[in-house]
């Protein structure tokens, strides 16, 4: 009773919701990144990387668990902290509005709930969707550069997920110091190394997700 009653506790919530993050960061995230990257150096190395993947189900498969466990504890705790955070407010009389939240801080339910529209609709893009075969090394695979390649040929499609990679940067940016900050590695205040830091890496991922479509389309 004790436990559950600390992990529904303020402070447990945010632990909770920052662990949950952090987990989707490390291993989903920066993997998935480092996966699409290299669609930019054609079909062969992108399908033989897909084909390897696919031998890998068993540990896929853990990582999927993980991560639908993830994403349902964060978005659950991410509710009870805005309403939380919300009754605050409105026990206050008077309130002047915070000058030192950024705009990635206030707009974290916002790019949150597209973060997960963009989840589902990438399911239904390529993850749910019948695989096209082709050739590499004697054996049939699945085609996925050629999958991105013609779910890319609609410039509506490349603006869809340019448009939610942006609020993948927002809610990263503020995500990875808001994380540190209640593991307690990370004391807010201006100039900070890891405000920046957490910013760059943002833009960087965000940026990297982003030009993949962009070189669908061109291509």
């Amino acid at each position: 009773m004790k436990k559950q009653c600390a992990l529904l506790s303020s402070i447990g919530q945010k632990l909770l919701l920052a662990t949950s993050g952090m987990v989707m960061f490390l291993l989903f995230l920066i993997p998935h990144m480092g996966g699409n990257i290299l669609f930019l150096f054609g079909p062969e190395l992108f399908n033989s990387y897909a084909m390897h993947l696919h031998d890998l189900v068993p540990i896929v498969i853990g990582i999927e668990v993980i991560m639908i466990i993830s994403i349902t504890i964060h978005m659950i705790m991410a509710a009870r902290v805005v309403m939380a955070n919300r009754q605050a407010r409105d026990k206050r009389i008077t309130q002047k509005p915070s000058r030192e939240r950024s705009l990635a801080a206030r707009l974290m339910p916002f790019s949150g709930i597209m973060i997960f529209i963009f989840i589902v609709k990438h399911l239904l893009d390529f993850t749910l969707r019948t695989k096209p075969q082709t050739e590499l090394n004697d054996h049939m695979v699945n085609d996925i550069y050629g999958m991105m390649l013609t779910r890319f040929e609609d410039p509506g499609h490349v603006i869809f997920y340019v448009l939610f990679m942006v609020a993948v940067g927002l809610h990263l940016s503020h995500g990875l110091q808001s994380s540190l900050q209640t593991f307690g590695w990370f004391v807010p205040r201006s100039g900070s190394h890891i405000k920046r830091t957490s910013a760059l890496i943002a833009i960087g991922m965000a940026g990297t997700f982003a030009i993949i479509p962009i070189m669908a389309y061109i291509r």
